[in-house]
């Protein structure tokens, strides 16, 4: 929970990762973050892919962002 917490108290808005617990997602998106899970590539990669909004192209096989 201690990184949730810093997570949420650093005014994050956005998270993006590969795998992630539910109930630390829930938490994040209670606290109003926008989670999206489930991505595969190196740093540059994931976020050159969220400022293009192409992540569907670093979805890991078989799931969707």
């Amino acid at each position: 929970m201690d990184r949730t917490s810093a997570i949420l108290a650093c005014g994050v808005t956005a998270f993006l990762c590969g795998a992630i617990r539910n109930q630390t997602r829930q938490t994040l998106e209670a606290g109003g973050v926008t989670v999206l899970p489930w991505l595969t590539g190196s740093e540059t990669q994931v976020l050159d892919g969220y400022m293009r909004h192409a992540l569907d192209d670093l979805a890991m096989p078989g799931t969707r962002v």
